[in-house]
């Protein structure tokens, strides 16, 4: 498996962790935006799609890149958050959201950007 598809994985987690803390910030803050802008929380959700289609993809491209390179990482939650998402739209618990924007991008962000750098390093396939 090509590292530089695996890298396109993490940077596109990156990616949208970064829209979403922008979008948050400009908004007021992560619970204004999710409790008081359904703009703002439309575009999170979406985001949150997108990282965790990412981490499917990642692991169907190697089920051992994630857990080797990023291995504090909960893999199979960021990948089922896109399960939550989609089939619980109509009732989601905004409480999981909020957990999952103050406790866990922030680390998850650091722990992609961990596994671009051994990618990087390694200048092969990972």
């Amino acid at each position: 498996m090509s590292s530089d598809r695996l890298a396109k994985c993490f940077g596109d987690i990156i990616s949208a962790i970064d829209l979403i803390q922008s979008w948050t910030s400009r908004a007021g803050g992560i619970e204004a935006a999710i409790l008081g802008d359904p703009l703002v929380r439309s575009a999170v959700e979406r985001q949150l799609l997108v990282i965790s289609e990412a981490a499917v993809r990642l692991n169907k491209l190697d089920p051992e890149a994630g857990p080797r390179l990023a291995s504090e990482t909960d893999w199979p939650g960021i990948r089922g958050i896109g399960n939550f998402l989609r089939h619980s739209y109509d009732d989601l618990d905004t409480r999981i959201i909020l957990d999952v924007l103050q406790k866990r991008l922030d680390p998850l962000r650091a722990a992609c950007e961990g596994a671009q750098e051994i990618l990087a390093q390694s200048g092969r396939t990972a």
